[in-house]
């Protein structure tokens, strides 16, 4: 670990090289503070939305409006975590629909977020919901810092994900996020 401003700071989980405004699909789990469930609960294996959880959909499924390359794909809002598959700029290059003239993103020496980029993305999501929710009276922290991410390579990764996403509530009592199971 390395100290910021004489305190120790967690190291980043990104790709150190990674261009992460580039054109692809990612995979990202975003916790709330201290995992505590205030977005919802599972009865029956069906998430049922708190107040707090209603926001959260919501501004997931409005983040096209703010950033025109980003396309949420499948998302759950779960009763302590969000998962949320986004596409950024249109098909990856590991897709078989890609043009054969695309290429690989170029590599980057730096990972410090930039517009557009996923961090920046989330960033503006996380926001988005504390705001709403505070205009409505809440007052507590909603999310954890940071968020985890996974770059995903093929349509079969994707597919992937996606069913895992649409499984997630049935799967509850045995999820490492449900701190009660």
């Amino acid at each position: 670990m390395t100290l910021f401003q004489n305190k120790y700071r967690i190291e980043s989980t990104r790709l150190k090289d990674w261009d992460y405004r580039s054109r692809r699909w990612y995979f990202v789990t975003v916790c709330t503070q201290n995992r505590r469930p205030i977005l919802g609960k599972i009865v029956d294996n069906e998430m049922q939305l708190s107040p707090i959880g209603l926001i959260a959909n919501s501004e997931l499924c409005a983040l096209h409006t703010h950033y025109r390359n980003v396309y949420v794909d499948e998302h759950i809002v779960m009763p302590n975590h969000v998962h949320a598959l986004f596409m950024i700029d249109g098909e990856h290059y590991c897709s078989p629909r890609a043009k054969a003239t695309l290429v690989p993103p170029a590599k980057r020496s730096s990972i410090a977020p930039e517009s557009c980029s996923l961090s920046a993305i989330v960033r503006s999501y996380k926001a988005g919901v504390t705001l709403k929710c505070h205009d409505l009276g809440f007052r507590q922290e909603i999310w954890q810092p940071r968020f985890h991410d996974h770059l995903l390579r093929g349509d079969k990764v994707i597919r992937a994900v996606r069913q895992y996403i649409r499984n997630n509530p049935a799967n509850w009592a045995i999820d490492r996020e449900n701190l009660r199971s």
